[in-house]
């Protein structure tokens, strides 16, 4: 009997010990109780927790204006609560909670409650989710709050920047009114997608409201900042504050091209080398044309980085599909679809200098085209074009471009301040080439250097004229570019230039370049269509057009008309440097401007190159039916 009133004493005292604690978790004067949050991951850790229950701010900061009162409370015996002794300005009351944001999932809770007024621009609060220090002017992180930047009474989520609201990240469709109480849930994971939902009191929880900014700051504190006038002073609760944290999921972090054929991508967190296969990438181009991965696997130490080397591609913007891909405890990432552009750092060689005006006409503008003689699009604002001092060193460096155009394979881009004044001098010309500078280095008339750089500061190409480089059969330079012969043939090589022929315009912007040779017969032509022409006006063969198309480009050319017994009627091309194919027309009258009768001319076209070798072509045609 006495070992059994000894055993039944001790099953008595842990039962009263259970329901013991079981009532102070409840009868905790009221204080709600604090139930696992939903997870990201099912192992979430707190990182803060207070409901204030302790009745002090111990370990809050700037705490003069703020204070633990069971006066409107929330729940529980006590909330933080604004003081009505405050006056009207900025009140601020932050705790220590430090967090990495860049490898952690981040969920907050908590409870706000207003008094019976409505916010305004001049009666607004927010609770700062994240802070980089508690000097509110100057703080950088994420806040949850009401008119956060002046002009919506909406609850939103935002980054602030320096003190101020810098960009919306989620704005959702509660419209905060006086005397509201709200439960806010907010999560952000670690690769910038946040979500937040609100609950009123009485109602259902609020559909889930989303958006996305990978930014990251420092993380050393949270709090709550109220912007006030004094007839609101103490009219500001704060309660159930909880800050739990997740291990991230594994996802890709950063996608770098690191050649025309490999991809790295870098993950949050390592990688199991077992779970990579070809098959968890699958790559294609705009058109959904599919690319061949060749292969696949870890490159880095740490385990975190991927290189994928792929096949030919015709596209300039791809898309990533990757999955499968799982880290270290087996776990596998969820399928992400990363697009990209095909551009990579432009290297040296891979865009070539290959037109300079330097001294353009009257009301014109300098220009520089390049040329993409590489197998891959070509970034404009990874270029930049410069010149350089005296003493050599680099000057006056602009961006080619501020925007993401993109010079595909074997595409022109025509570099200028003023377009339409290039345009309108020479009509031949590719609009679509054109690109406009807001800063245009000074390149000088009689001589300069046009350097080519990457955003890495490196040469890519680099071209030092003069006017001595000219055709020396030019009455005037001016307005007269330089063309790059053969893009197979170095920049700096003198004779790899020459001046734009004439038959042209004197320059080619944006197109192929007159001086440059094409895959034109070795043998030089020269035809005349129609063999007999009428100039009568009536739109049927009324000119003569004589075609020329030659085994280089360059020549100097003279054209004279005959008659048929050798007198000269015209002389209808003086000095005229050409490209390798072109033509010219005669109307059928003579120097002075008359109609000539019907017969047999004769046309003689004199060639010389620049070295003064001449070739001579004669031809005739039959001039029919008399003019009036």
């Amino acid at each position: 009997m006495t070992r059994f009133i000894f055993i039944f004493s001790i099953l008595l005292v842990c039962f009263l010990t259970i329901v013991s604690l079981d009532g102070y978790s409840e009868s905790k004067s009221g204080s709600k109780v604090f139930t696992k949050i939903e997870s990201f991951a099912g192992n979430d850790t707190i990182v803060l927790e207070d409901n204030f229950e302790a009745g002090t701010l111990q370990e809050w900061k700037q705490t003069s204006d703020w204070e633990v009162s069971s006066a409107d409370k929330i729940s529980g015996t006590f909330s933080l609560k604004h003081s009505a002794k405050a006056t009207a300005g900025n009140s601020s009351v932050f705790r220590q909670s430090k967090v990495e944001m860049k490898t952690l999932d981040l969920e907050w809770k908590f409870s706000l409650k207003n008094g019976n007024w409505d916010p305004s621009s001049s009666n607004r609060f927010w609770f700062y989710l994240s802070a980089d220090t508690i000097q509110t002017d100057q703080i950088n992180g994420f806040a949850v709050g009401v008119n956060i930047s002046g002009s919506s009474d909406l609850l939103e989520l935002w980054r602030i920047r320096n003190g101020k609201a810098d960009s919306l990240i989620v704005s959702s469709d509660l419209d905060w009114n006086a005397s509201t109480l709200a439960d806010v849930d907010v999560k952000r994971t670690a690769k910038g997608i946040w979500t937040f939902q609100y609950q009123r009191t009485g109602e259902e929880k609020s559909k889930l409201f989303s958006g996305t900014d990978r930014t990251t700051f420092r993380f050393t504190n949270v709090g709550l900042l109220f912007n006030f006038t004094t007839t609101r002073a103490g009219q500001l609760w704060l309660d159930d504050l909880l800050v739990t944290k997740h291990p991230a999921q594994l996802f890709v972090e950063e996608l770098t091209l690191i050649d025309s054929h490999i991809i790295r991508l870098t993950f949050n967190n390592q990688v199991a080398a077992s779970s990579i296969r070809t098959s968890n990438f699958s790559l294609t181009d705009e058109t959904k044309l599919p690319i061949e991965i060749t292969k696949a696997g870890i490159t880095s130490a740490d385990n975190r980085s991927v290189e994928v080397t792929f096949g030919k591609v015709t596209g300039s913007e791809l898309s990533l599909k990757v999955s499968g891909i799982a880290d270290l405890s087996g776990k596998a990432m969820q399928p992400d679809l990363l697009s990209f552009s095909y551009v990579l750092l432009p290297e040296k060689g891979s865009v070539l200098i290959n037109e300079v005006l330097f001294n353009p006409f009257p009301g014109g503008s300098d220009f520089v085209e390049l040329v993409n003689v590489s197998d891959i699009p070509v970034a404009l604002n990874q270029l930049k074009l410069a010149t350089r001092s005296d003493l050599g060193e680099l000057k006056q460096i602009y961006p080619v471009s501020i925007t993401q155009q993109v010079l595909q394979a074997g595409e022109y881009a025509t570099c200028t301040k003023e377009p339409t004044a290039v345009m309108a001098q020479y009509p031949s010309n590719n609009v679509a080439s054109f690109v406009s500078m807001n800063s245009f280095p000074s390149y000088p008339d009689d001589a300069g250097t046009v350097v080519l750089l990457n955003n890495l500061q490196e040469v890519i190409d680099e071209f030092t004229y003069s006017e001595k480089m000219q055709s020396p059969f030019l009455a005037d330079e001016e307005g007269v570019s330089l063309e790059r012969i053969s893009v197979e043939k170095p920049t700096g090589d003198p004779t790899n230039w020459a001046s734009a022929a004439e038959s042209a315009g004197f320059a080619t912007p944006g197109l192929p370049n007159s001086q440059a040779p094409t895959e034109a017969e070795a043998k030089s032509e020269i035809i005349c269509e129609p063999q007999a022409f009428s100039p009568n006006g009536d739109g049927y063969n009324d000119d003569l057009t004589i075609h020329f198309n030659l085994d280089k480009p360059g020549y100097i050319a003279n054209v004279r008309i005959f008659d048929a017994v050798g007198r000269p009627i015209i002389h209808l091309v003086k000095n005229q440097s050409l490209a390798q194919d072109g033509s010219w027309t005669w109307d059928g009258k003579s120097q002075s401007g008359q109609k000539q009768s019907i017969g047999v001319y004769v046309l003689l076209v004199e060639l010389f190159d620049s070295e003064g070798h001449p070739r001579v072509f004669k031809k005739t045609c039959t001039l029919t039916d008399r003019l009036d």
